[in-house]
């Protein structure tokens, strides 16, 4: 009767040369055994390692950026983030209406009527009366013409920050308030403007 090596499936006569063959070939001599598991030891430790080099380069650069974490739109520290505000404009052309209300000390100012229209050429946001109201229509939004800076500094050529409404600065005299809709806003110069906004400006 042929014996058969359950390992390799070698054939043999006799069941002790299949027991010899078992020994020699498939029974692994301690000191090899333990060989094989510092090898796979070794193994596990250097890839440990150089996974923790990869995160630890991924978060270093990640960190980095393009400089420090900026923060929202506006925001109590006036800072601006491009890629926010990017992300919240309207992928096609608008013709949106917001009012402005601008009070100096308690004194309405009126928004001169016909800003930004040039002969046949348009600004994409422009006044058409004196009534306080902005048309924005716009082909093409960006980001530089989606801001109600926009507005103040390339159509009015006029002041407007956290700081500064029109010739009024912060100071002993008084500070710049916004709201929009009722609800108190820090975002000033980088609002967008939506259709319908009732946006107020307040030095006092």
């Amino acid at each position: 009767m042929a014996h058969t090596c359950s390992a390799c499936g070698k054939a043999f006569d006799a069941g002790e040369a299949l027991e010899q063959h078992r020994q020699s070939k498939h029974v692994q001599h301690p000191a090899a055994a333990i060989k094989a598991k510092r090898k796979v030891s070794k193994k596990i430790i250097v890839a440990a390692v150089v996974l923790l080099l990869v995160a630890g380069a991924y978060f270093a650069f990640a960190g980095k950026g393009d400089g420090a974490e900026k923060p929202v739109i506006g925001g109590d520290s006036g800072g601006f983030d491009e890629k926010a505000f990017a992300a919240k404009i309207p992928k096609g052309a608008i013709h949106w209406h917001p009012h402005v209300t601008i009070l100096i000390k308690g004194k309405p100012v009126t928004i001169p009527a016909n800003l930004g229209l040039e002969g046949s050429v348009h600004k994409p946001v422009h006044t058409h009366d004196t009534d306080n109201i902005l048309h924005w229509e716009v082909q093409f939004p960006t980001v530089d013409n989606m801001q109600l800076g926009y507005f103040f500094e390339k159509v009015w050529k006029k002041k407007f920050n956290s700081e500064c409404i029109l010739d009024s600065c912060s100071g002993p005299d008084g500070a710049v308030k916004m709201s929009i809709n009722g609800v108190e806003s820090t975002e000033f110069e980088h609002y967008m403007p939506k259709d319908g906004d009732e946006i107020k400006i307040v030095f006092e």
